[in-house]
């Protein structure tokens, strides 16, 4: 392994060669929810540093996951996270192929919990944003989503065959847009201190070869505390809106990961307004256990939220 010891004004700093720099992580996965049944799989974790990055540069990472649950669905995603050039250039993302089940009770806040039904659709799917430092820790720049729903399977004589909500028949998000992101994490993966906060305004349009026409926007704000030596408070509070033409497929919900405990899509529409807190405890060895609690509303637009 090369290591080469260089000077930066007064500071000395290390560079090494990325190539063998290389550190590889692999676990089990195994879940269980209603509407996939029991599903199991693997995760892969690569993280690394670019050629010719310090180590105090943040480590880039690429992860991939395979899933397979005993309903036939299948998930295949892979995350990525690129930094260059000291950390001033980001590049981040996803590449993904999903055969998925998802829930259905229709749209709003007044959505009744026995009208519960799913849905089956298969779609590739690509995020990617690239971001340029502007100021210590302050990121911007422009983003890309693309979704390609395809082989759309609902309920006959069910409440989403007989609503007129948007892309009931298939189709294509083609999303460009705009990135912000202030971030001080000490850590991508486990944090313990420090926030992140991330802004998006998107655009779908079919001069980007989407189906529907639409703007949505997001703000994504997280908080990191360490309390006592190994135990750490989060919080995350997230605001996401988008105007008429939205497909029902890319409406804000909640049950997501920011409002666990709540039935997957449970509630969705226009606008989420939500609110989770988590308490992260050490059990023993590399185990640990979190409490949480979260809330959340939807709304048709951010006028009605409450």
């Amino acid at each position: 392994m090369k290591a080469q010891n260089q000077s930066k004004g007064s500071k000395r700093f290390t560079v090494r060669d990325s190539t063998k720099n290389w550190k590889i992580s692999a676990f089990p996965v195994a879940f269980y929810t209603p509407e996939t049944a029991f599903g199991f799989g693997g995760l892969g974790i690569g993280t690394f540093r670019l050629k010719d990055e310090t180590f105090d540069t943040r480590p880039s990472s690429i992860q991939l996951g395979i899933s397979y649950t005993t309903k036939n669905q299948f998930l295949l995603y892979a995350p990525f996270d690129f930094y260059k050039d000291d950390e001033k250039w980001r590049l981040e993302g996803e590449l993904g192929f999903y055969n998925y089940f998802y829930n259905f009770f229709g749209v709003g806040i007044d959505s009744k919990e026995e009208d519960e039904e799913t849905y089956e659709v298969t779609f590739p799917r690509a995020r990617v944003a690239l971001l340029r430092e502007l100021f210590p820790r302050f990121f911007a720049g422009l983003a890309y989503e693309f979704d390609a729903f395809y082989n759309l399977k609902v309920e006959e004589s069910g409440i989403l065959e007989a609503s007129d909500v948007p892309g009931k028949r298939d189709g294509t998000v083609s999303n460009l847009g705009v990135v912000a992101v202030y971030d001080t994490r000490d850590h991508i993966f486990f944090p313990t201190k420090g926030v992140y906060i991330q802004g998006k305004l998107f655009s779908s349009s079919k001069i980007f070869g989407s189906s529907f026409g639409y703007v949505k926007y997001e703000l994504d704000s997280r908080y990191y505390q360490k309390v006592g030596k190994k135990q750490v408070v989060a919080a995350n509070l997230f605001l996401g809106s988008s105007t008429e033409g939205t497909p029902f497929y890319d409406l804000y919900y909640l049950g997501s990961k920011r409002t666990r405990g709540i039935n997957n899509r449970r509630f969705q529409d226009n606008t989420e307004l939500s609110l989770a807190l988590e308490y992260r405890f050490p059990i023993a060895g590399r185990f640990g256990g979190a409490v949480f609690g979260s809330t959340g509303t939807v709304a048709s637009d951010l006028g009605k939220n409450s």
